[in-house]
């Protein structure tokens, strides 16, 4: 699967959470642990979005945080793995959460709007998705600093996935499970009216919102004290169907754009593996496209002149 590289050799400066002078922490945006789990998930490497010919051992980050704001992200992070993400994908599929799940989403929304938010030359905001995005930002840091109860407006809501079985869509990417199921990123989306940070962290998907718009969640909403989290129906905006099934083709593209001296090299790592690979949970999302779009779905396609 693929991710984003990104590092910074600034040491001391102004801390991006509580705004004190210190030495900066290399901290990663997305939480360290789901890139671990992503190697240990199947063939043992991940590959970086930017250029997928090369391996990498982590995901993207940067020195913007204080020591003590890191580590108090860290806890929300290590309760969130613990007693969630990893019962979850070993098969638990109906978990009591408390306090600590909304403060560890609230803290990667918070993450995401700012490190995202400008890095899309394409994209120009507006006055108000700038007065929201501030909002946001500091309605969510003022309640992980304990100063307010709640989040306020710019909630939290949280889907988990898992391989799609049947669709009657007949436009949906062949390697829908594959994306669901194992892809990892970050952004900001949205449209003229609502705007929202996006978290992907394997099977879980992490909205914040910060400008409600028309859209409504039903089922996803995360509770300030405590909830269940299981499988259900979750009803979603609309145009989410649309962003997800543009995602997991994007995703495509770039295993495609894999050269074939590298996918080669993809290829014997399987093979080598292929024992693990075959018990593992993606083989199990692979198997799902390949069953349900044909064995055409997990093929690699090549792609002319690629190094």
């Amino acid at each position: 699967m693929f991710v984003d590289l990104k590092t910074s050799k600034d040491m001391r400066g102004t801390c991006g959470f509580c705004l004190e002078t210190a030495d900066l922490q290399n901290s990663h945006v997305l939480p360290a642990f789901v890139f671990r789990w992503l190697r240990r998930r199947g063939t043992g490497h991940i590959r970086a979005s930017s250029n997928p010919n090369l391996r990498v051992q982590d995901g993207e980050k940067r020195r913007w945080l204080c020591k003590t704001c890191e580590q108090n992200f860290g806890r929300y992070e290590s309760l969130f793995a613990e007693k969630l993400f990893r019962p979850w994908s070993n098969g638990q599929y109906t978990i009591q959460y408390e306090e600590w799940f909304l403060k560890f989403c609230v803290s990667v929304s918070w993450r995401v709007l700012t490190h995202c938010k400008g890095k899309n030359p394409d994209h120009r905001y507006t006055a108000a998705e700038d007065e929201a995005a501030e909002a946001a930002a500091q309605r969510w840091k003022a309640f992980l600093r304990d100063e307010v109860p709640h989040p306020g407006k710019f909630e939290q809501h949280v889907i988990p996935f898992d391989v799609v079985e049947e669709t009657s869509d007949p436009d949906m990417p062949t390697n829908i499970s594959r994306y669901l199921t194992g892809a990892i990123e970050m952004d900001i989306v949205g449209s003229s009216t609502n705007m929202m940070t996006y978290a992907k962290l394997g099977r879980f998907v992490i909205f914040g919102i910060v400008r409600p718009g028309q859209y409504k969640f039903e089922g996803t909403k995360v509770h300030v004290r405590s909830g269940t989290l299981r499988p259900g129906k979750f009803v979603l905006p609309g145009p989410l169907l649309g962003f997800f099934k543009g995602r997991a083709r994007s995703v495509q593209a770039i295993y495609d754009s894999i050269s074939p001296n590298q996918q080669a090299k993809i290829d014997a790592n399987l093979l080598a593996n292929i024992d693990n690979f075959t018990k593992s949970d993606q083989f199990r999302s692979l198997m799902a496209d390949a069953e349900m779009f044909g064995r055409s779905a997990i093929i690699r396609k090549e792609v002319p002149n690629s190094g």
